[in-house]
């Protein structure tokens, strides 16, 4: 008897390593369909520009064009493109009619864990928000939003101030002024104020928490965008938000 159970719990015990090793394969294997679809994409409708455009005044234009008749052909809840040079966000941004689809659809439609970059679903893709606010995965591999957290440290925040979000009808360029983590439920996450003192005290918490020192004017004038992802402990997030200025 005793022998009989050893052979069923080494049974058993196999099987777990089996399925546990399927799992990991699976994972693997959708990270590598995600990052080829996302990397083919950036080849397909994006050119960088060789010049390097960018000056303490916040003068010149993208360092990128992004082919958006191509892009809305390819999905037409696609509303815009975000970029930061030296780091793996160069991605599409879309947004559905909720916060879940993108969750686990990349930004064509197919079924994968690593979603895609979405906007909220109640902001204006036409950047008319006070407050535009952008999620992404944290993703093992490094992809999607997986780089935010490097924030947190001062080197990376000097060497990383500037994104870039590009629209069919204009392009904004980003300065990081505040990084932090946060809840899942967080008044960073608002769209629009009721008042300026309510905006005002907003951006007096995101600089009190900020875990590193910029030196980026705002004003309750100006329009920020979020960038929010998990951190992968329990239900905490990590935000970084930054200044949002049009390109002429």
């Amino acid at each position: 008897m005793r022998n009989k159970i050893l052979k069923i719990t080494a049974v058993i015990c196999v099987l777990v390593c089996v399925i546990s090793i399927g799992q990991a394969v699976r994972i693997q294997v959708g990270y590598k369909q995600a990052e080829n679809a996302y990397d083919d994409l950036a080849l397909d409708l994006v050119t960088l520009s060789a010049d390097d455009i960018y000056t303490s005044a916040g003068t010149g234009a993208a360092p990128l064009d992004v082919n958006f008749e191509l892009l809305s052909q390819m999905n037409a809840e696609a509303v815009g493109w975000l970029y930061c040079e030296g780091t793996p966000i160069n991605y599409p941004v879309v947004q559905s009619t909720d916060n879940s689809y993108y969750l686990k659809h990349l930004y064509n439609n197919q079924s994968n864990s690593s979603g895609a970059i979405f906007m909220d679903a109640l902001n204006d893709p036409d950047m008319g928000d006070v407050n535009t606010v952008i999620y992404g995965h944290n993703m093992k591999n490094g992809a999607m939003f997986a780089c935010l957290q490097n924030y947190s440290d001062p080197a990376y925040m000097r060497e990383h101030p500037v994104m870039y979000y590009l629209t069919a009808d204009r392009d904004y360029r980003i300065d990081i002024f505040a990084c932090y983590p946060d809840g899942a439920v967080s008044e960073a996450y608002t769209i629009n104020f009721d008042s300026a003192e309510t905006y005002a005290s907003c951006l007096r918490r995101s600089w009190s928490r900020s875990e590193a020192s910029v030196n980026v004017p705002m004003t309750v004038d100006d329009n920020m965008i979020t960038l929010v992802t998990c951190t992968g402990y329990n239900s905490d997030r990590y935000v970084v938000q930054g200044r949002i200025t049009p390109i002429d």
